[in-house]
């Protein structure tokens, strides 16, 4: 059986539970917060970081290894397409979503959520910041690519879909809307996406938002 070790209110985490959802292959969650790890959680994630997954003796850290590890072993259902094309830029689109996309997104819910659970107060100097300083950019960029597509790579529902979604969920747990006005093919295409089955039931199970 696998299990991902991690907070299930976790971006990352989501990606890797959406994609096991997504594979109809059934998973443990074992709830790790990373503030601080545990010790036991260093074993398996050297930096400390969620999520980690285990499946047997095998033990992976980081969304994006695990995720590349349930395609290959888990290969119906892909997530990740097959065209050598469209498959670079779905690997460029994650990492994107993995590393930039938060700046604007979960920044949001760690300086306005996550700093609480941490017996911290939030700044709002740092929260006006990301809105008026960072998210134009990152957003505009994004809104180019989505443009009227309902996937970011032709027909099917991918990692990029995926992973962009997960950021933009974790945005909205902060309080933030998405920005229909400012960015609208944004606002369809994570709409549309986070009312699939594999994300609303994720959603549903938290205690941020709720979707009909």
């Amino acid at each position: 059986m696998i299990t991902i070790h991690g907070s299930p209110i976790s971006p990352f985490v989501r990606k890797t539970l959406v994609c096991l959802i997504e594979k109809g292959v059934d998973y443990e969650l074992n709830p790790v917060t990373p503030f601080p790890a545990p010790e036991s959680h260093l074993k398996i994630s050297p930096l400390g970081k969620i999520p980690a997954m285990t499946d047997g003796e095998l033990a992976i850290p980081d969304s994006s290894a695990i995720c590349g590890y349930l395609e290959k072993r888990y290969p119906d259902h892909p997530v990740y397409p097959t065209d050598p094309a469209d498959y670079g830029r779905a690997l460029w689109y994650e990492d994107w979503a993995d590393n930039e996309l938060p700046k604007a997104t979960a920044a949001l819910f760690f300086n306005r959520v996550a700093v609480k659970m941490m017996k911290q107060e939030p700044d709002e100097a740092v929260i006006q910041r990301i809105i008026t300083d960072v998210q134009p950019p990152i957003f505009d960029y994004l809104e180019s690519e989505i443009e009227d597509r309902t996937y970011l790579l032709g027909d099917d529902f991918s990692i990029a879909d995926i992973a962009i979604t997960c950021q933009f969920v974790q945005m909205m747990y902060s309080g933030e809307a998405l920005p229909a006005e400012s960015h609208p093919s944004i606002t369809r295409y994570v709409t549309h996406h986070m009312h699939r089955d594999s994300f609303k039931g994720l959603i549903n199970s938290d205690p941020f938002m709720k979707l009909d």
